[in-house]
């Protein structure tokens, strides 16, 4: 990616928009777990191993790009398919499809998110600022609920999804639908992401500044993006203006 850097005093902030999975929920244990603990609810037993390969040979053969945006029905069966692509892997016979679509619907549940240890005390401390804080998300509209199971709507003011915007990230039109509902000055807003070419090039191409945040310190520097390592450093990283005041 060709990423450019402003050399100057970082402008005031007003508004933090964040990503979500992976940047503020996580499943609540592990995707594998999720799979695991379904299958022998069904009386299914199978190991975490051969969860782990499973999905790894559905994501291949059932990619999940552009599935948000997709009509209802066409979105039912991408996760019918994907289910079943889980099931066959771990070699989990059925004949009716009933296990598959049951299967879908503990994926799609907002009882498999939490919260990562660092978004609640970061959202917080924003709160009290009085910053605008706003979700921007490949996801398609049950993200609220999501939100709301992991403990963190209270703190936030609008949530955007791909399935609400009709495109997803990095295309900059998720971003400047998620602005258009505040009115907020690109220049006054923050976007934290964990995917350099989803977050990172989406936030610049709306121009937006980005902060890409590294919990796994996969590198040093993304050339001279500016990273974070735990969500609780953003509020050093700006002036903040509160966005309370700013709109009166």
């Amino acid at each position: 990616m060709d990423l450019e850097f402003t050399v100057g005093p970082p402008p005031e902030k007003e508004a933090f928009y964040f990503s979500s999975v992976g940047t503020l929920i996580r499943y609540d244990t592990s995707r594998e777990a999720v799979l695991v603990n379904f299958l022998e609810e069904e009386g299914i037993e199978t190991t975490m191993a051969v969860a782990k390969i499973a999905y790894l040979v559905a994501d291949d053969a059932v990619p999940s790009k552009g599935y948000t945006v997709k009509p209802k029905g066409e979105r039912e069966i991408y996760w019918r398919t994907y289910s079943s692509a889980l099931l066959k892997n771990c070699r989990v016979e059925d004949p009716d499809g009933k296990i598959a679509d049951a299967l879908s619907g503990r994926l799609r549940s907002p009882r498999i998110w939490n919260a990562f240890y660092d978004a609640k005390p970061a959202l917080e401390s924003l709160k009290k600022l009085d910053c605008l804080i706003g979700v921007i998300a490949n996801a398609e509209a049950n993200l609220s609920a999501s939100l709301d199971h992991a403990g963190l709507s209270q703190y936030i003011d609008t949530v955007t999804t791909s399935e609400e915007a009709g495109v997803e990230k990095p295309d900059p039109a998720i971003f400047q639908k998620a602005l258009s509902k505040s009115g907020i000055e690109l220049k006054s807003c923050v976007y934290v992401g964990d995917v350099p070419e989803i977050d990172i090039l989406g936030a610049r191409n709306a121009g937006i500044t980005q902060i890409w945040l590294d919990r796994n310190r996969l590198a040093r520097r993304l050339g001279d993006i500016r990273k974070i390592e735990t969500l609780t450093e953003l509020e050093y990283l700006f002036p903040i203006v509160p966005h309370r005041k700013r709109s009166e």
